[in-house]
């Protein structure tokens, strides 16, 4: 019985160890399983991130090559610009008629880029106005009287001096009666006269928001002396109401000599029936060749006994 007993417990030992082993051999298949799937898996996952990279890199490698083919092109672009421009200033010179002074001169800025010989802080004066009678807004009968006798008596109308003067703001001007005027004015020195400048106030700063005093067609005249019965016309212009405050024209016809005395007259305006409204006048050109200011009071007793 001992033996029997001796050899069953040998036997269930050595199935123990036997079931022992293939547990563990079991238990190391499914651990080795699990690891080698895992590696595979971040095997995957690498290869995906550098499939990624890899596309990157090549996209930036085409935006920087067509970065660098745009800055060229620019690069061409603006080396040929100046020659550009320089063809379309001469294709345009070519095409549009030769631009004038009145287009060429900033209204804001005028008189700091053409010469005024008819300046009175200069030198020039109006000094007459032949039959011209102000427009005068009378406050009295006593000031209607005492008006018009200076007006007969004095030919030298004081109001025709604005125009002549810097200052062009509404009310800054000469006005004289009716639609016809003119004014004798002596410049301040013998000029060679190339054009004229005549200056109105724009409607928007009109208090009627209206400008229908202002001068349409006028004349300018170079005279030899005061009253010369005989001078020279320069031409006879239109004044656009529409147009520019300050509006050159070009004399139309050129004078062999210099003149120091000028005669403006206004022949129309744009339909105010009462009175006509000069802001300012400019004469342009050049002194004459050996020709001076003349501010001396002997040149004006001289023009006076004329």
């Amino acid at each position: 019985m001992d033996y029997e007993l001796e050899h069953d417990l040998c036997f269930r030992n050595a199935f123990r160890s036997f079931v022992c082993v293939v547990l563990s051999m079991l238990l190391g298949l499914q651990v080795y399983t699990y690891f080698w799937a895992s590696q595979d898996s971040f095997d995957g996952d690498f290869s995906d991130i550098k499939y990624v990279v890899m596309q990157l890199t090549r996209g930036l490698t085409d935006v920087n090559r067509k970065h660098e083919k745009l800055q060229n092109e620019m690069e061409r672009i603006s080396a040929a610009l100046p020659a550009v421009a320089a063809a379309a200033g001469r294709a345009r010179d070519a095409l549009e008629p030769r631009r004038s002074p009145r287009q060429l001169f900033d209204v804001h800025d005028y008189d700091r880029q053409i010469v005024d010989f008819a300046l009175e802080t200069a030198g020039a004066r109006v000094i007459d106005t032949g039959d011209t009678l102000e427009h005068f807004i009378h406050e009295s009968p006593v000031g209607w009287v005492l008006h018009s006798i200076s007006a007969l008596v004095c030919r030298d109308c004081l109001g025709a001096n604005a125009i002549i003067k810097p200052g062009t703001l509404p009310g800054e001007c000469w006005a004289f009666k009716g639609s016809k005027g003119e004014a004798t004015i002596r410049l301040l020195g013998t000029v060679r006269i190339t054009g004229l400048s005549l200056e109105h106030i724009p409607a928007h700063i009109s208090p009627t928001k209206e400008i229908s005093s202002a001068p349409r067609l006028f004349q300018l005249e170079g005279l030899e002396f005061r009253g010369d019965p005989y001078p020279y016309d320069f031409g006879t212009f239109e004044y656009e109401k529409d147009g520019k405050p300050i509006q050159y024209f070009e004399v139309l016809h050129q004078p062999s000599k210099g003149y120091n005395l000028v005669r403006l007259k206004i022949f129309s305006n744009w339909g105010h029936p009462v009175y006509t409204c000069v802001y300012r006048v400019r004469i342009h050109g050049d002194l004459a060749p050996g020709q001076q200011q003349h501010n001396s009071n002997e040149e004006e007793m001289r023009i006076e006994t004329e």
